[in-house]
């Protein structure tokens, strides 16, 4: 009998050394990986902290333009296992550039979380140049131009209308050409018989800044929203009608900054939401499961 005794007041005694580890908790913070750049300074980041014991946590975000200091951005203290952090304007103090981000998390230990970056670039690629177009057929138009120089340079959207004066945004887009910084293209672009098209053409770099709109269209274009873009810095959704053609443009609508709605899937979505749950029930459910056993072996020698 003693000696099950021992033997029962020995393992409850390693139980509770183990036990003591489990309650201390596992603390973990990760930070979402943003897009690698962004045209806007409005933009959320999101982060997932992880305390097995359900501690109260208080976490933060630091932000460092690239050779710098790190500083906490302006919206802070979040106590929630995810969340997100809601950056502005105030937060980029050095303007365009490379932005280094980490989260600090506050519990029974402190922990810092992986470090992410993102290049915040608002200023427009130039406009295409040596634009014209040449009717091929009755249906086909050949359009010739050479794209900016701009080393960030992506892309080009072709918009296409029956109407001299038209809107250059999705309901009017046709194409979209890549090239190669400084390049010169060829591009076919085909229609209804014998009608009359005009178009317009805008480049994007690759953060989503688009240029001036470049059209041969007489009458007015305007240079309409582009998808998760910007005009960039002094663009103001400016329209260039080439010299050769009649007409003067009158002045067009400022094209409205881009917006990073959440992101991806959608960007910057948490996974795994919910808060990890204590073990603490689990250790003390083996303990009763080693006093019953231990109460069966007293009672089974009592009968023997």
């Amino acid at each position: 009998m003693k000696k099950i005794i021992k033997i029962i007041f020995a393992f409850c005694l390693f139980s509770f050394a183990f036990t003591g580890k489990v309650l201390a908790g596992d603390l973990s913070i990760i930070l979402n990986e943003p897009p690698s750049m962004e045209n806007t300074t409005d933009f959320q980041l999101f982060y997932t902290a992880i305390e097995t014991d359900q501690l109260p946590v208080k976490v933060n975000l630091y932000i460092q333009k690239d050779g710098d200091s790190w500083r906490q951005t302006i919206d802070k203290d979040k106590t929630d296992y995810a969340g997100k952090f809601q950056l502005r304007g105030e937060d980029f103090y050095y303007g365009e550039g490379k932005y280094n981000f980490y989260a600090h998390v506050d519990s029974s230990s402190g922990l810092d979380s992986n470090t992410v970056s993102l290049t915040l670039d608002t200023t427009a690629p130039g406009k295409v140049s040596d634009y014209h177009k040449e009717r091929i057929s009755d249906t086909n138009y050949r359009l010739y131009f050479k794209c900016p120089t701009d080393t960030d340079f992506e892309k080009v959207y072709i918009y296409r209308s029956k109407d001299t004066s038209f809107t250059a945004d999705a309901g009017t887009r046709v194409s979209e050409i890549g090239c190669a910084p400084g390049e010169s293209k060829t591009t076919d672009i085909g229609g209804d018989v014998n009608v009359d098209y005009y178009f317009a053409l805008r480049a994007l770099d690759h953060a989503g800044n688009a240029s001036e709109v470049v059209t041969d269209a007489p009458g007015t274009v305007i240079a309409g929203q582009v998808a998760g873009a910007s005009t960039g810095t002094g663009t103001k959704g400016k329209v260039v009608l080439l010299p050769e053609e009649k007409g003067t443009p009158t002045p067009t609508e400022e094209v409205k900054e881009g917006e990073l709605g959440g992101g991806s899937a959608t960007e910057g979505e948490v996974k795994g939401e919910s808060t990890p749950k204590s073990r603490l029930p689990y250790v003390l459910g083996g303990f009763g499961i080693l006093i019953a056993l231990g109460a069966f072996f007293v009672l089974r020698k009592k009968q023997d």
